[in-house]
């Protein structure tokens, strides 16, 4: 370097022009389309193993209303013929553990819908309570 020469941090590479570096042949065969037949063959099968993982999968984090929390099985029952006279689409879900009764609908994978159920829910029943909850797939696609 002499002192009038800025400082550079990377060193200076001589310039090449094309004419003096070698050009690659192009080592290709003519047969290209039967390669690209060969990985499609290959990107189906992984395809078709995804779709058959994601087949098996039946349950997926989402929401469900809990309309009845209580005591009385009667109630409960009363509870779940009221809704699914009003909401025939929604899959309603009663369990026990003692000594208290649950009732929870639907099934949403999105909040959306089901804050659109849970207002019109709300009006026949002032206790009902959104919740995050695992949910049936399937049936989380039939509620519209």
């Amino acid at each position: 370097m002499t002192p009038n020469s800025p400082v550079t941090s990377r060193p200076a590479l001589p310039v090449t022009t094309s004419a003096t570096t070698p050009r690659k042949t192009d080592t290709r065969k003519p047969n290209a389309p039967i390669e690209a037949l060969h990985i499609n063959r290959r990107l189906d099968l992984v395809l078709d193993t995804i779709a058959t993982h994601n087949r098996l999968i039946r349950y997926a984090p989402g929401y469900r209303i809990q309309v009845y929390v209580g005591n009385q099985r009667q109630e409960a029952d009363a509870a779940k013929l009221l809704i699914s006279q009003n909401f025939p689409e929604l899959s309603p879900y009663l369990s026990y553990n003692q000594p208290t009764y649950r009732l929870k609908v639907g099934d949403f994978m999105r909040r959306l819908d089901a804050e659109r159920y849970y207002t019109s829910i709300r009006r026949l029943m002032a206790s009902a309570q959104l919740q995050p909850d695992k949910v049936d797939i399937r049936r989380s696609l039939l509620i519209k």
